[in-house]
Protein backbone atom coordinates (compact mmCIF):
# COMPACT_ATOMS: atom_id res chain seq x y z
CA UNK A 1 0.00 0.00 0.00
CA UNK A 2 1.44 3.62 -1.12
CA UNK A 3 1.33 6.52 1.32
CA UNK A 4 0.34 9.15 -0.90
CA UNK A 5 1.96 12.47 0.36
CA UNK A 6 4.95 10.96 0.61
CA UNK A 7 4.46 9.76 -3.29
CA UNK A 8 4.08 13.23 -4.16
CA UNK A 9 6.58 14.89 -2.23
CA UNK A 10 8.69 12.77 -3.94
CA UNK A 11 7.33 13.56 -7.41
CA UNK A 12 6.68 16.95 -6.80
CA UNK A 13 8.48 18.14 -9.96
CA UNK A 14 6.02 16.40 -12.00
CA UNK A 15 2.66 18.52 -10.65
CA UNK A 16 0.64 15.77 -11.06
CA UNK A 17 -3.52 16.17 -10.97
CA UNK A 18 -4.06 13.99 -7.61
CA UNK A 19 -1.05 15.44 -5.64
CA UNK A 20 -2.36 19.26 -6.62
CA UNK A 21 -6.01 17.73 -5.65
CA UNK A 22 -6.04 15.01 -3.24
CA UNK A 23 -8.55 13.37 -1.87
CA UNK A 24 -8.95 14.30 2.10
CA UNK A 25 -9.01 10.77 2.70
CA UNK A 26 -5.72 10.03 1.11
CA UNK A 27 -4.04 12.52 3.78
CA UNK A 28 -3.85 10.38 6.40
CA UNK A 29 -5.20 6.86 4.83
CA UNK A 30 -2.56 4.51 2.71
CA UNK A 31 -4.09 3.73 -0.87
CA UNK A 32 -3.99 0.30 -2.68
CA UNK A 33 -0.64 -0.10 -5.07
CA UNK A 34 -1.20 -3.90 -6.05
CA UNK A 35 -1.79 -7.32 -4.79
CA UNK A 36 0.66 -9.80 -6.72
CA UNK A 37 1.33 -13.49 -6.16
CA UNK A 38 4.83 -13.77 -4.30
CA UNK A 39 6.98 -17.06 -4.02
CA UNK A 40 8.25 -18.00 0.00
CA UNK A 41 11.61 -16.85 -1.72
CA UNK A 42 10.20 -13.04 -2.31
CA UNK A 43 10.44 -14.02 -5.77
CA UNK A 44 7.71 -13.36 -8.25
CA UNK A 45 6.51 -14.27 -11.29
CA UNK A 46 5.27 -11.34 -14.01
CA UNK A 47 3.33 -11.02 -17.12
CA UNK A 48 1.94 -14.50 -17.20
CA UNK A 49 -0.59 -13.89 -20.43
CA UNK A 50 -1.21 -11.81 -22.81
CA UNK A 51 -5.12 -11.19 -21.57
CA UNK A 52 -5.50 -7.29 -22.07
CA UNK A 53 -7.34 -5.27 -19.64
CA UNK A 54 -10.92 -5.03 -19.08
CA UNK A 55 -12.29 -1.65 -18.11
CA UNK A 56 -15.92 -2.65 -17.84
CA UNK A 57 -14.57 -4.68 -14.91
CA UNK A 58 -13.72 -1.22 -12.44
CA UNK A 59 -17.19 0.23 -13.38
CA UNK A 60 -18.72 -3.25 -12.85
CA UNK A 61 -17.32 -3.50 -9.02
CA UNK A 62 -17.38 0.57 -8.76
CA UNK A 63 -15.23 3.18 -10.03
CA UNK A 64 -15.34 5.34 -7.41
CA UNK A 65 -13.88 2.53 -5.12
CA UNK A 66 -10.74 2.61 -7.16
CA UNK A 67 -10.38 6.60 -7.57
CA UNK A 68 -10.56 6.41 -3.01
CA UNK A 69 -8.83 3.19 -2.51
CA UNK A 70 -6.54 2.70 -5.50
CA UNK A 71 -5.92 5.77 -7.38
CA UNK A 72 -3.96 6.73 -9.97
CA UNK A 73 -2.66 10.60 -8.81
CA UNK A 74 -0.82 10.83 -11.84
CA UNK A 75 -3.93 11.75 -14.11
CA UNK A 76 -7.39 13.15 -13.04
CA UNK A 77 -10.52 10.82 -12.87
CA UNK A 78 -11.77 12.61 -16.60
CA UNK A 79 -8.45 11.45 -18.24
CA UNK A 80 -8.12 8.52 -20.84
CA UNK A 81 -4.67 7.60 -19.18
CA UNK A 82 -6.12 7.51 -15.57
CA UNK A 83 -6.74 3.66 -16.47
CA UNK A 84 -3.19 2.93 -16.67
CA UNK A 85 -2.03 2.02 -13.39
CA UNK A 86 -4.43 -0.04 -13.15
CA UNK A 87 -3.87 -1.79 -16.71
CA UNK A 88 -0.12 -1.94 -14.98
CA UNK A 89 -1.03 -4.18 -12.52
CA UNK A 90 -3.23 -6.12 -14.11
CA UNK A 91 -1.27 -6.64 -17.02
CA UNK A 92 2.06 -7.70 -14.60
CA UNK A 93 1.08 -9.02 -11.63
CA UNK A 94 -3.07 -10.01 -12.11
CA UNK A 95 -2.34 -12.13 -15.41
CA UNK A 96 -0.29 -14.05 -12.94
CA UNK A 97 -2.47 -14.56 -10.39
CA UNK A 98 -4.89 -17.19 -11.38
CA UNK A 99 -7.86 -15.31 -11.35
CA UNK A 100 -10.09 -13.58 -13.67
CA UNK A 101 -10.05 -9.73 -13.77
CA UNK A 102 -12.96 -9.12 -11.64
CA UNK A 103 -12.10 -11.72 -9.08
CA UNK A 104 -8.73 -10.06 -9.01
CA UNK A 105 -9.38 -6.41 -8.72
CA UNK A 106 -12.21 -7.54 -6.27
CA UNK A 107 -9.76 -9.62 -4.16
CA UNK A 108 -7.22 -6.25 -4.19
CA UNK A 109 -10.42 -3.78 -2.89
CA UNK A 110 -11.32 -6.55 -0.40
CA UNK A 111 -7.98 -6.69 1.23
CA UNK A 112 -7.39 -2.94 1.64
CA UNK A 113 -5.91 -2.57 5.15
CA UNK A 114 -7.38 0.04 7.11
CA UNK A 115 -3.83 2.86 8.10
CA UNK A 116 -4.01 3.06 11.57
CA UNK A 117 -5.46 6.23 13.36
CA UNK A 118 -1.83 7.21 14.67
CA UNK A 119 -0.61 8.28 11.36
CA UNK A 120 -3.46 10.60 10.50
CA UNK A 121 -2.40 11.73 14.11
CA UNK A 122 0.92 12.42 13.19
CA UNK A 123 0.25 14.01 9.66
CA UNK A 124 3.26 16.00 9.20
CA UNK A 125 5.42 14.85 12.67
CA UNK A 126 6.96 11.20 13.39
CA UNK A 127 5.41 8.54 15.06
CA UNK A 128 7.87 5.67 17.08
CA UNK A 129 8.23 3.61 14.11
CA UNK A 130 7.95 0.01 16.95
CA UNK A 131 4.00 1.29 17.84
CA UNK A 132 3.21 1.96 13.78
CA UNK A 133 4.48 -1.76 13.55
CA UNK A 134 2.78 -2.69 16.57
CA UNK A 135 -0.43 -0.90 15.22
CA UNK A 136 -0.26 -3.42 12.09
CA UNK A 137 0.39 -6.46 13.57
CA UNK A 138 3.30 -7.25 14.82
CA UNK A 139 6.89 -7.53 13.27
CA UNK A 140 5.73 -10.19 11.32
CA UNK A 141 2.63 -8.75 9.79
CA UNK A 142 4.06 -5.78 7.80
CA UNK A 143 7.45 -4.45 6.17
CA UNK A 144 7.43 -0.85 6.53
CA UNK A 145 8.78 1.48 3.38
CA UNK A 146 10.72 4.49 3.70
CA UNK A 147 11.99 7.17 1.44
CA UNK A 148 15.41 8.31 2.87
CA UNK A 149 15.22 5.74 5.54
CA UNK A 150 12.50 7.48 7.91
CA UNK A 151 9.85 9.23 5.25
CA UNK A 152 6.90 6.28 5.12
CA UNK A 153 6.39 5.75 1.68
CA UNK A 154 4.61 2.09 1.62
CA UNK A 155 3.23 -0.51 3.65
CA UNK A 156 3.82 -3.87 2.31
CA UNK A 157 0.88 -7.12 3.66
CA UNK A 158 0.99 -10.29 3.46
CA UNK A 159 -2.81 -11.97 2.59
CA UNK A 160 -3.33 -15.55 2.04
CA UNK A 161 -5.55 -17.14 -0.75
CA UNK A 162 -7.86 -20.04 -0.70
CA UNK A 163 -7.81 -23.35 -2.91
CA UNK A 164 -9.56 -20.89 -5.71
CA UNK A 165 -6.50 -18.30 -5.18
CA UNK A 166 -9.08 -15.83 -3.97
CA UNK A 167 -7.72 -13.39 -0.96
CA UNK A 168 -8.57 -14.75 2.47
CA UNK A 169 -7.27 -12.55 4.70
CA UNK A 170 -4.02 -11.52 6.31
CA UNK A 171 -1.37 -13.81 7.24
CA UNK A 172 2.43 -13.08 7.97
CA UNK A 173 4.73 -12.25 5.99
CA UNK A 174 7.58 -14.49 4.92
CA UNK A 175 11.11 -13.38 5.47
CA UNK A 176 11.26 -12.72 1.41
CA UNK A 177 8.95 -9.42 2.11
CA UNK A 178 9.96 -8.36 5.52
CA UNK A 179 13.42 -8.00 4.54
CA UNK A 180 11.81 -5.50 2.28
CA UNK A 181 11.47 -2.96 5.24
CA UNK A 182 13.85 0.08 4.34
CA UNK A 183 12.63 2.19 8.18
CA UNK A 184 16.04 1.89 9.65
CA UNK A 185 15.47 4.76 12.29
CA UNK A 186 13.80 4.84 15.32
CA UNK A 187 11.14 7.15 14.36
CA UNK A 188 9.06 7.26 11.03
CA UNK A 189 7.95 10.97 9.75
CA UNK A 190 4.36 11.51 8.20
CA UNK A 191 4.12 13.78 5.07
CA UNK A 192 1.97 16.20 4.43
CA UNK A 193 1.09 17.11 0.73
CA UNK A 194 3.92 18.88 -0.92
CA UNK A 195 1.95 21.75 -2.71
CA UNK A 196 -2.33 21.33 -2.06
CA UNK A 197 -4.37 23.63 -4.29
CA UNK A 198 -1.57 25.24 -6.37
CA UNK A 199 -2.36 25.48 -9.48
Amino acid sequence: MSFQPEFCYEHKRENFDGCRHPNDEWRGALTIHGLWPERNDGSWPATCSEEAFDPAVINELGRERFEQHWPNVKFPPSSPEYDDFWVHEWTKHGTCSGLSQKDYFESALESYVATPALVKMAEGAKVPKKELISAYGGSNMVALVCDARRYLSEVRVCIGKDSDGKATGRIPCNEGVLREASCSEDEVYISTFPHVGVE
